[in-house]
């Protein structure tokens, strides 16, 4: 059921960086003192992380995907969401971002990019296994209101999913992926990527602030002074991942392969 090209070790690692990145251990030392209790809730929430990622590594393997797999992934993600008390028939309703990302994954097969989308919505929708598990670490510990809302969590979410793509461009090279740089590049070249990637997180970065301004919550100060090194660090990278990629490497890339990109390069 599990794709090959996945090292287990390596996904724990991957999964445990991504926690960090993303500033759990934070919200679980607010919500509670007990390490125990904190270091067995992580636990939980490393099975559902690693349920969403075998579903995605499918997706990500295979152009022509095994309905019965999927299905199979779905089950095994269902299974791990109920161990923190949640119905089976409300799922659905913590699990929908889950199915729009499925949704944007598999409309590459039928040639529909996310350069379709608007890059907020698309990246949005791109964030939802951290959504989904910050809110469990929300609805769980009760940490609202002495870590804001929710959505006050939206533009840090939308910059490190951003600095996601930027990250695993050479990695996404050899898989099917909805990375939005890649196929950025691929369609437009590097100017006009650069010129789009850069202006985005400038918005990020100016809607984080009002953002900052008109809520209330505990924890806004932190939120935005990550949320600020974030962008920093990405528009570096940006310029960094730009300046090492080739045409060749982008020619080779698996999208190119089953896509066929019809427009011309940009070195």
């Amino acid at each position: 059921m599990f794709e090959p090209h996945i090292d287990e070790n390596a996904l724990q690692e991957k999964i445990v960086a991504l926690f960090n990145y993303r500033l759990f251990p934070e919200l679980l030392k607010v919500g509670s003192e007990n390490s125990i209790a904190n270091e067995i809730f992580i636990k939980k929430l490393i099975a559902l992380q690693t349920a969403i990622y075998h579903l995605d590594a499918h997706l990500e393997a295979n152009w022509v995907t095994d309905e019965t797999k999927l299905n199979g992934h779905w089950n095994n993600i269902i299974d791990k969401l109920q161990v923190f008390n949640i119905y089976k028939q409300d799922t659905v309703s913590y699990l929908n971002h889950i199915r729009k990302y499925e949704k944007h994954e598999l409309e590459l097969r039928a040639y529909k990019t996310p350069l379709r989308l608007d890059m907020e919505y698309f990246y949005f929708y791109k964030s939802c296994d951290v959504k989904l598990l910050r809110r469990l670490i929300y609805e769980s510990y009760r940490l609202t209101p002495n870590c804001g809302k929710l959505s006050d969590w939206r533009y840090y979410d939308l910059v490190t999913e951003v600095n996601d793509d930027v990250e695993d461009l050479f990695e996404d090279l050899d898989f099917i992926n909805g990375n939005r740089f890649l196929i950025s590049l691929l369609y437009h070249g590097k100017k006009d990527t650069f010129d789009v990637f850069t202006k985005f997180l400038d918005i990020i970065l100016d809607e984080a602030q009002e953002k900052y301004h008109t809520s209330k919550g505990g924890f806004r100060t932190e939120i935005l002074d990550h949320t600020l090194i974030r962008v920093n660090e990405t528009k570096i990278l940006l310029e960094m991942q730009l300046d090492k990629i080739t045409f060749e490497e982008l020619k080779r890339s698996k999208l190119e392969m089953y896509m066929g990109f019809k427009k011309s390069y940009v070195q």
